[in-house]
């Protein structure tokens, strides 16, 4: 039997002691100082929400979205799909035009073996991010949505090249507004382009369209990145990797959340969103004139034009300039995962999956079933998605709701004028959920798909998802796309 000096014992003992501690803090440290290339990854992005007791973790929601008159969703296989109004090709079908009431059998044409991971449809223009990170946008062009940089025509298909978004850029994110877009690089940079007549481009400069992406970045303030873009009707939002929130372009209703006077900005404050002392945001959604955010205690809070309730907190449907101090109130005990403001009402997804619906309802797109009745705040009654069933993605446009089910299924309500419920009916509005036709199994992830274009993203195990003081703290696991890293 072999000897063991003293000394030697003394070191065998602290290294093991050190090992186990390093296992249980699943490394965070070496993480802090983890780079590749020009990137920096710490705990602030939004790949990895960590803090305290009151940390908050969200669906990515981005895998269904609704314009003013059409839907599209991305399947399981990545397959892209839309229907609705077709009038300036938003469908992106490469056909004549034409409206359907209900997804095609063939998917949109994305390019030789690409796929869609994340979807994002505005007025009259739908923007998809590939599994390559490349970005497409195809519809109307009028005011240079499309970032094509060419004559502002509008196409009906995707295009055979992406957007150009700088050397060796990719989009991590990306979000639509009327006439504008946006999208989050995989560096970090916000870029806007299009419609800028109210200062949404937020490029401090002379309130002139863009038919492309500018060469220089949005200025969120002094080394800061952003990692959640939300495009409203005239207003831009963000979240920095800080956790500020900073929103810029019309404010005709306090949206902004400024406090100030109403006023128009061109470019992100250099102060944030006053959220409550000590708290963050880690979700946003601008609606048509009111913006709604999810804390990072959960806490869901919406400010700006509360003609029809939209705003949640059961008062006098007064417009608000600042986030409230008091959240609205989602049920004892519950909080919000996922949040959507369409055109004049407000959708949330709740930590155990369901879902409510309040303000307009005049097409039914609250989806209680009722007698189309405005709302002021979240019913106490859930709405009906069926039996044991879960929302695991919404999104609220003009008049109409869709939400994709834990079960891949997808179900929308209100108008229907053009078709964008996709029942395959008679085009009749629903004040409740209805199937979308077909046997497509549409992506019930809710976290960030993984492709060679997410690039810069550390998914955290739901596990590890959150640190909470004084608990003991199981194993947090992490995986990561080198070669995604890389562009390849």
């Amino acid at each position: 039997m072999a000897s063991v000096r003293p000394a030697n014992l003394n070191k065998a003992i602290v290294l093991v002691i050190l090992m186990i501690t390093m296992t249980q803090v699943g490394y965070l440290d070496s993480m802090n100082s983890w780079t590749s290339d020009e990137e920096t990854l710490d705990e602030t992005t939004d790949a990895l929400e960590t803090g305290g007791s009151g940390s908050s973790s969200v669906y990515v929601n981005n895998k269904v979205s609704i314009g003013q008159y059409h839907t599209c969703a991305i399947l399981d296989n990545g397959d892209l799909k839309c229907w609705g109004l077709d009038t300036y090709g938003q469908l992106g079908d490469g056909g004549t035009n034409t409206n359907t009431n209900a997804p095609s059998s063939t998917a949109i044409n994305l390019g030789s073996g690409r796929t869609a991971v994340a979807v994002s449809a505005g007025n009259s223009h739908t923007c998809a991010i590939l599994d390559n990170g490349d970005l497409k946008c195809w519809g109307r062009d009028n005011n240079g949505q499309l970032g094509d940089g060419g004559s502002n025509t509008d196409t009906n298909a995707p295009s055979s090249t992406a957007i150009n978004l700088g050397s060796g850029r990719t989009a991590v994110a990306v979000s639509v507004g009327y006439e504008h877009t946006c999208a989050i690089l995989d560096n970090g940079d916000l870029k806007c382009w299009g419609d800028d007549n109210r200062g949404q481009l937020g490029d401090a400069g002379t309130r002139t369209d863009r038919n492309a992406p500018s060469t220089t970045a949005i200025d969120l303030g002094t080394g800061r990145t952003a990692v959640a873009v939300s495009a409203g009707y005239l207003h831009t939002c963000a979240i920095l990797d800080n956790g500020d929130l900073k929103c810029w372009g019309y404010d005709s209703d306090g949206q902004l959340g400024d406090g100030g006077t109403n006023t128009d900005t061109s470019s992100p404050s250099s102060t944030a969103i006053n959220l409550g002392t000590g708290r963050t945001a880690v979700a946003v959604s601008a609606g048509y004139a009111h913006t709604c955010a999810i804390l990072d205690n959960g806490e869901l809070r919406c400010w700006g034009f509360d003609q029809f309730g939209q705003l949640g907190d059961g008062g006098t449907n007064t417009n608000i300039i600042v986030p409230s101090s008091t959240a609205i109130n989602l049920g004892t005990g519950r909080t919000a995962v996922a949040v959507a403001a369409g055109f004049s009402h407000t959708c949330a997804i709740l930590d155990n999956g369901d879902l409510k619906c309040w303000g307009r309802d005049v097409y039914g797109q609250l989806g209680d079933g009722g007698s189309n009745t405005d709302t002021n705040a979240p019913s106490s009654t859930a709405i009906n998605l069926g039996s044991g069933r879960t929302a695991v993605a919404v999104s609220a446009g003009n008049g109409h709701t869709c939400a994709i089910l834990d079960n891949s299924d997808l179900k929308c309500w209100g108008q229907d004028n053009y078709g964008q419920l996709g029942d395959g009916g008679s085009n009749t509005n629903q004040g409740s959920p209805v199937a979308v036709s077909g046997s497509n199994t549409w992506d019930s992830s809710t976290g960030p798909s993984s492709g060679s274009g997410s690039s810069n993203t550390l998914t955290p195990s739901v596990e590890g998802a959150d640190l909470i003081i004084g608990e003991a703290m199981t194993n947090i696991t992490f995986q990561y796309n080198a070669s995604a890293a890389s562009g390849s």
